[in-house]
C-alpha cells in the first residue's frame, strides 16, 4: 500500500542567522595594538634620524625586542585560555581578537627591532648571521612563521564556518550531528518500507543505502503494486543522498582546519621556544 504524506526532505524553509555578533573588545584591542605600533614607529624613525648606526644592539631598537616579546607572550595567552586555563575571565572570542592584533603588532615591532635586516635589505643567510645575537635571525623568522601560520589558520577557520553555515542553511537540517541523526532516521524509514517487498525492491534499497548517497543503482523491474511505495522510497533516497553530500562537505571543512592545527601547534611551540631563548638571554645581557 502506498504511503501518502509529505516527503521527509520537503521541510519548510527555515532562515537561520549564523553570523557572530561583533565585539567591542575587537576594536579596543585593535586600537591598543595600533597605538603601540605607531608609538614604536615614531621612536624608531627618531632613532634613525639621530643615531648614525641604529640597530638591534643599541637602544631604543634593542628595547623594541622586549616590547615584541611581551606581545608574543600576550598572544600565547589565547592558547592558555582556550585549552588549559578555561577559568580565566572573558569570552574565548575576545581572547581571540587579543591574539590576532597582538600577534600582528609583535611582528611589525620585531621588524623595527632588527631595522628590517634580512627583510628589506642586507639579505645574508649564512652560519654566522644565523647564530649571531643568540639566534636572533631564527627568532625573527620563527615569529614571522607564527604570524603567517596564524593568518592562514584564521582564513581557514572563516572558510570552515562559511561552508558549515551554508550547508546547514541549505540542507534544512543543520550541522553534522543533526545531519547524521537525520540520515539514520531516513535509513530506518527505507528499511521499514522495504520490509515485505520483492527481492528486487529490497536489493535496490540495500544497495542504495550501502552507497551512502554517492549515486543510486539502476532501477529494478517491480510489480505494479510496489510502484507507489518505490516512488516514495526514491524520494527519501534522493533526500538522503543530498544530506550525505552536505555532510561530506562539512566533514571535509572540519578536516582541513583540524589538519592545520596538527601542523601549526607543534611548529608554533618550537617557534616559541626559539623566540624565548633569544629573548631571555638578550634580556639577561641587558640587565647584566
Amino acid at each position: 500500500m502506498a504511503m501518502a504524506g509529505k516527503t521527509p526532505g520537503q521541510q519548510p524553509a527555515i532562515r537561520r542567522i549564523w553570523k557572530t555578533h561583533g565585539s567591542k573588545f575587537n576594536w579596543l584591542y585593535l586600537a591598543t595594538a595600533l597605538s603601540v605600533t605607531i608609538w614604536v614607529y615614531v621612536v624608531y624613525r627618531t632613532a634613525l634620524a639621530t643615531q648614525p648606526y641604529a640597530g638591534p644592539y643599541s637602544d631604543p631598537l634593542r628595547q623594541f625586542g622586549i616590547v615584541s616579546f611581551v606581545l608574543v607572550l600576550i598572544t600565547t595567552a589565547y592558547t592558555l585560555r582556550r585549552r588549559f586555563v578555561r577559568s580565566l575571565p572573558g569570552k574565548v572570542q575576545n581572547w581571540l581578537w587579543l591574539h590576532v592584533w597582538s600577534g600582528l603588532a609583535s611582528i611589525m615591532i620585531a621588524f623595527m627591532h632588527e631595522n628590517f635586516l634580512n627583510i628589506t635589505h642586507d639579505f645574508l643567510f649564512n652560519q654566522s648571521r644565523f647564530t649571531e645575537a643568540l639566534f636572533g635571525m631564527p627568532a625573527l623568522f620563527a615569529l614571522l612563521f607564527l604570524v603567517l601560520s596564524g593568518a592562514v589558520g584564521r582564513l581557514l577557520d572563516a572558510w570552515q564556518a562559511r561552508v558549515i553555515a551554508t550547508e546547514a542553511n541549505a540542507n534544512g537540517t543543520g550541522i553534522s550531528r543533526s545531519v547524521e541523526d537525520r540520515l539514520s532516521a531516513l535509513a530506518l524509514l527505507v528499511e521499514r518500507l522495504s520490509a515485505g517487498k520483492s527481492p528486487h525492491f529490497k536489493a535496490y534499497c540495500a544497495q542504495a543505502l550501502d552507497m551512502s548517497g554517492a549515486f543510486l543503482p539502476p532501477l529494478p523491474v517491480l510489480a505494479p503494486s510496489e510502484v507507489a511505495d518505490f516512488q516514495y522510497v526514491c524520494e527519501i533516497l534522493t533526500t538522503r543522498a543530498y544530506l550525505a553530500h552536505s555532510l561530506r562537505r562539512q566533514k571535509f571543512a572540519r578536516l582541513i582546519i583540524r589538519t592545520w592545527r596538527y601542523i601549526h601547534i607543534p611548529l608554533a611551540c618550537l617557534a616559541l621556544l626559539v623566540i624565548s631563548y633569544h629573548s631571555f638571554f638578550e634580556l639577561w645581557k641587558m640587565l647584566m
